[in-house]
């Protein structure tokens, strides 16, 4: 599911929850509510997803597949 890669993703890249925000412009309430599973990502903006793929430097087919 996407809220548990994006929190793999960002602890791996050894980030905060607020660095990710600072880095990839995504409001630090917006990752909190995707990595607990409240903010459903097939209604997020595709730059949003591009925002948080490109600052952990991942491929966005990786945060996003359910594969």
């Amino acid at each position: 599911m996407f809220h548990s890669r994006l929190k793999f993703y960002r602890e791996e890249a050894g980030m905060s929850q607020s660095q990710l925000a600072e880095k990839s412009g995504v409001s630090l309430r917006s990752i909190q509510m995707f990595e607990q599973g409240n903010r459903d990502i097939n209604k997020a903006q595709v730059v949003t997803v591009l925002q948080l793929a490109e600052a952990l430097d991942v491929d966005v087919y990786a945060i996003i597949n359910d594969r």
